[in-house]
């Protein structure tokens, strides 16, 4: 009962890691019971595993932490069995993570939960460390734990197969928002320079100030205002380059007809389906 600080230490140390040893070993007679194409000889995938289990460890020194002092767990063996659940899940949705990409070609739900799992952990790091400290333990820890994981386990699907894209529910989201502020920022169109671009927005900007001082009356383009839209209709048209570019003319007509003229569409006679 004396050694009770040295017990606690070699729990601290050797619990998860002999966790992620048996759990390495799994993962090992798996690769064998699918018969890989060739032997994983890679150093750098080594170098990952590795570099995973000093950051699940290092995760795990916060778990041990909190779990006495924010968890009531005074007890050593209450706290050497509890306080390391969270990277043993986390070790353990990875290898499911990858057993779904072996089998059915994404990581599918336990794919997302490594990054909900990783998320929770993060409080832990803040909670006993602070801001500053906090950010260092859950960047170290669950962060790049999870991330080496996710490498050295190869669940990145366009490590594995490049001309694919990954269809899990974060990578999804991520390809929908980054699509739609695209789109938001005029880009959406591939294969433009920037000077295409510049009289691409100027058309665009040009047929809606065209558009809005084409619903003025004639005294109110006379006004402050009016002139104020003249001049920014001017410039834009010389961005636009509508004057020396007959393409982009007719271009800037049609859209600019199609505006004027939307009131039309109400009225527009259609056969019926």
């Amino acid at each position: 009962l004396g050694l009770a600080p040295d017990l606690s230490l070699l729990l601290a140390l050797g619990v998860p890691t002999g966790a992620c040893l048996l759990g390495l070993t799994g993962w090992a007679i798996l690769r064998r019971a699918r018969r890989p194409r060739k032997r994983s000889g890679n150093p750098a995938v080594k170098v990952a595993a590795l570099a995973a289990l000093a950051c699940t460890a290092y995760s795990a020194d916060t778990s041990w932490r909190f779990a006495a002092n924010h968890l009531d767990m005074a007890g050593t063996a209450e706290r050497a069995a509890m306080f390391a659940a969270a990277e043993l899940a986390l070790f353990a949705t990875a290898l499911m993570a990858r057993q779904n990409l072996v089998t059915q070609g994404a990581p599918g739900v336990p794919g997302t939960l490594i990054w909900v799992i990783t998320a929770v952990q993060v409080i832990p790091a803040y909670a006993e460390s602070g801001p500053v400290g906090g950010t260092v333990r859950a960047f170290v820890g669950p962060v790049m734990a999870a991330m080496l994981w996710h490498l050295a386990m190869g669940l990145e699907v366009r490590l594995r197969s490049p001309e694919a894209g990954s269809r899990g529910l974060i990578a999804t989201l991520a390809r929908e928002a980054r699509e739609r502020l695209l789109s938001r920022l005029g880009l959406a169109a591939r294969d433009r320079d920037a000077a295409q671009i510049t009289r691409d927005r100027a058309t665009a900007r040009a047929v809606a100030l065209a558009a809005a001082l084409a619903e003025m009356a004639p005294q109110q383009q006379r006004n402050r205002r009016g002139r104020r839209l003249t001049r920014r209709l001017s410039k834009a048209l010389g961005k636009a380059s509508v004057g020396t570019d007959p393409v982009r003319r007719a271009e800037l007509l049609d859209q600019l007809a199609a505006r004027r003229h939307a009131l039309t569409l109400a009225t527009v006679p259609l056969p019926s389906p």
